[in-house]
């Protein structure tokens, strides 16, 4: 399955912040953030993202080349994401 757009045009990543970012693991970016957990979603084999430049490919790149997250991981995510 091909995720598309994992950083919805842009927006995502201002919406994230650095502490939720570092919940999905430490040191990223909320950028990095983002892409990793698409790309570590169950049946996902592809992230198509967009770029304005060679940085943001260098950072896409990286987050991908990152172990994937484990599903203890996502529903944790995901918990803090539906908390009130």
């Amino acid at each position: 399955m091909v995720a598309s757009a994992p950083l919805r045009g842009g927006h995502l990543p201002h919406i994230v912040g650095q502490e939720l970012a570092d919940l999905v693991r430490p040191g990223l970016t909320p950028a990095q953030a983002c892409v990793l957990t698409v790309a570590s979603c169950p049946g996902v084999t592809d992230v198509l993202v967009a770029a304005s430049g060679a940085s943001d490919w260098k950072e896409a790149a990286d987050a991908v080349a990152q172990p994937p997250l484990t599903a203890a991981k996502l529903r944790e995510i995901s918990g803090v994401l539906a908390s009130p």
